[in-house]
C-alpha cells in the first residue's frame, strides 16, 4: 500500500503512518512557529524578573525619600542624626541603581529642596506624631529594601539559568 503522490511540488509516502508524515512535510512552518513561541517564551521570563525588579526599587527610593521628608521636618524634635542616617539611606537608595555617588549627592539635594518647599504647606507634627512617623518610614524603608534584596536574588537565578551571550563579533 505504499505510492507516492506529488503535493505542492513535495513527494509524500501514503503508509499506514501518512497522517503524521503529510503533516511534518505539508508545514515546515509550523515547526519554525514552534520555535519562535518557545523562544519567546524563554524571553519573556527575564523581562517579566526585571519589571519585579523595578518595581522595587522604585518602591525602595520612594520609601527613602519619604523617610527623608520625615526626618528633615522633624529633625528638631528628632535629632539631627535621625535626619543624617535618612539621608544617607536616601543617597545608598539612589547609588544601588548604578548611579555615581556624586549624582546620587546630587539628586538627594534636589529631593531635600523640593522637601523644604512642601515643607511650609505640611502641619508641624508634635513629638509622638515624629516619632511614630519616623518609626514607620523607617520600617518601610526595611521592608522595601528586603523585597529589593529578594527581588535581586531571584535576578541572579533567572540570569544564571540563562545560556552566556557571545561576546560581540564572535559567533
Amino acid at each position: 500500500m505504499l505510492f507516492q503522490t506529488a503535493t505542492r511540488g513535495a513527494a509524500i509516502i501514503q503508509s499506514p503512518f501518512s497522517e503524521q508524515l503529510s503533516f511534518q512535510s505539508r508545514n515546515p512552518s509550523m515547526k519554525t512557529f514552534l520555535s519562535v513561541c518557545l523562544i519567546s517564551l524563554s524571553s519573556a521570563i527575564p523581562a517579566l524578573a526585571d519589571h519585579g525588579y523595578d518595581d522595587a526599587y522604585r518602591g525602595y527610593v520612594g520609601a527613602a525619600y519619604r523617610h527623608l521628608a520625615t526626618a528633615y521636618n522633624c529633625r528638631a524634635l528628632i535629632g539631627r542624626s535621625h535626619f543624617e542616617d535618612a539621608r544617607v539611606a536616601a543617597e545608598n537608595s539612589l547609588r544601588l541603581s548604578g548611579l555615581p555617588t556624586d549624582i546620587a549627592l546630587r539628586s538627594v539635594e534636589k529631593m531635600l529642596e523640593k522637601i523644604r518647599r512642601d515643607e511650609k504647606k505640611e502641619p508641624r507634627l508634635s513629638f509622638a506624631q515624629c516619632a511614630t512617623k519616623s518609626a514607620a518610614t523607617q520600617a518601610e524603608l526595611q521592608t522595601r529594601e528586603k523585597k529589593l534584596r529578594s527581588e535581586r536574588k531571584f535576578m541572579k537565578r533567572i540570569a544564571s539559568d540563562l545560556p552566556p551571550e557571545a561576546a560581540w563579533g564572535r559567533p
